[in-house]
């Protein structure tokens, strides 16, 4: 019901369609997405890629790979994760596999409602597909808030009012037919907190995702047994 009423706005509410691109992205019922990260932190710069894949409801996939040649690779079907790395490469049935996961595409998104000061940009295609193109900031009060209320107001207050200070710009390219988002980049300046010595310290990072195969077939399932595991 949203879709058609940001389709035949009389120039791009871009407000409406974050929320349509939102609701419409979340309900695909598989996509593919690659990505990569540059974290910056005292002087020190280190790179992530990654590859990932899911089908509804419960299915993924994912490899990271890190600029050192580290990875991790983790398939999750419903309570069970098999994790396989690059210092652990046998696959083996874990029960949570933390440090390598996909985050929900509804985590993903859910800061995009907090977006202020959106302005238009030139369209761009991307895979073939014909998108708007536009970017907006986020609102660190309402995002802090947020956080705060998620956590149970167990972060110092120096730490929040640190976050308040930070900021996080957004960049999307939605699909003009389907609404679905294609591409997002994002560049977070936000507080790194030592809750040791209090020192204010600030990291970079700035993220690319592309997303495609939009409910496309895809088959995930447990990895096979490498050859001499029991």
């Amino acid at each position: 019901l949203v879709m058609p009423l940001a389709a035949c706005t009389s120039g791009p509410d871009l407000r409406a369609i974050t929320t349509t691109a939102s609701t419409c992205t979340e309900q695909a019922q598989s996509w593919r997405v690659q990505g990569a990260a540059s974290y910056s932190s005292d002087g020190e710069t280190q790179e992530t890629t990654w590859d990932g894949e899911f089908a509804a409801p419960d299915r993924w996939r994912v490899k990271i790979t890190t600029e050192t040649g580290m990875w991790c690779e983790a398939t999750r079907i419903g309570e069970q994760s098999y994790v396989r790395a690059s210092d652990m490469p046998d696959s083996g049935a874990a029960a949570g596999g933390a440090a390598c996961v996909m985050g929900s595409m509804t985590e993903e998104l859910e800061p995009l409602e907090l977006l202020i000061d959106l302005e238009r940009l030139a369209d761009e295609e991307i895979e073939h597909v014909q998108c708007l193109h536009y970017r907006g900031r986020m609102d660190m009060d309402a995002f802090v808030q947020r956080e705060e209320a998620g956590t149970g107001s167990q972060w110092p207050p120096e730490l929040l009012e640190l976050m308040r200070r930070g900021s996080m710009e957004v960049e999307l390219w939605v699909g003009k037919d389907d609404y679905l988002i294609r591409q997002m980049k994002r560049l977070d300046h936000m507080p790194e907190w030592d809750a040791g010595t209090a020192e204010e310290r600030w990291i970079r990072q700035s993220t690319v995702i592309r997303l495609y195969d939009f409910n496309e077939p895809i088959s995930i399932e447990p990895p096979a047994a490498d050859s001499g595991e029991g």
